[in-house]
């Protein structure tokens, strides 16, 4: 906030207060960080079952009092608060889960071990590999702690939208039994990478099991376009006005 001198979860909720459904979800994770700390420190499970989100039981849940009383301090009709009681389902983190779930019915033993290790990683148990890559040093104003831990949140649902998009790009991307067009990469496709990438990805690359990062830029230049067939995350993926690539 303005003469602040650290930057703070306020300054990020701030930013994220039109975009409701992105907002709530990092509500729930502060409300869950919170949940964690009681289990760390030993409250007993009874407690834990009657605790509610936004219901205030001191320094515990410092994460939902400092949204809430900020979110109390901004909205002027209401509508905000209401995201504390909110449970409708995500249909969109819904979707992604599914098709993760999808990817590990053909994995053996091995694949799915490092599948689920893979998920378990987070900016968060790197903390000070995460802020040497913000160049926090550098920053006349620096993030105080539970805005790192926001940060890393963000950061990690991201990396996860950004590969699940890429993944969908190289599925749309494969050969296909029976399409004439199948062997044919489009035309905006090829507009947005260079010839050695374009020829690569006609190539070795095209047949790799791994993602390529023309799949990635394909999916951010989709993700931002706003109208057309070539926008299929548009519902799903786009704010309103500028399009905000974060959780």
């Amino acid at each position: 906030m303005r003469g602040a001198r650290v930057i703070s979860a306020e300054d990020i909720l701030f930013l994220m207060r039109k975009d409701k459904k992105k907002l709530r979800r990092l509500l729930k994770y502060m409300f869950f960080r919170d949940y964690k700390s009681k289990i760390v420190k030993g409250i007993e499970e009874d407690d834990l079952l009657e605790d509610k989100p936004g219901s205030g039981s001191g320094s515990i849940n410092k994460r939902q009092k400092i949204a809430q009383d900020f979110l109390i301090s901004i909205d002027q009709t209401g509508e905000l608060l209401t995201l504390f009681e909110d449970d409708e389902v995500d249909d969109v983190k819904q979707a992604r889960m599914e098709r993760a779930e999808r990817q590990t019915r053909m994995m053996d033993s091995a694949q799915y071990t490092e599948f689920c290790e893979s998920r378990q990683l987070s900016f968060s148990k790197k903390a000070s590999k995460f802020r040497d890559w913000l160049d926090c040093s550098s920053m006349e104003i620096k993030p105080n702690a539970i805005a790192m831990e926001i940060l890393a949140y963000l950061a990690y649902e991201t990396v996860a939208q950004l590969v699940d998009l890429a993944l969908l790009v190289k599925q749309d991307m494969a050969p296909k039994a029976g399409d004439p067009f199948s062997h044919a990469i489009s035309a905006t496709f090829i507009q947005y990478h260079n010839p050695t990438e374009s020829a690569a990805a006609c190539g070795a690359e095209a047949h790799s099991d791994a993602i390529q990062p023309a799949h990635i830029r394909e999916a951010i230049r989709r993700y931002g376009h706003k109208i057309g067939p070539l926008s299929p995350f548009t519902s799903a993926y786009r704010r309103n006005g500028m399009t905000f690539l974060a959780c």
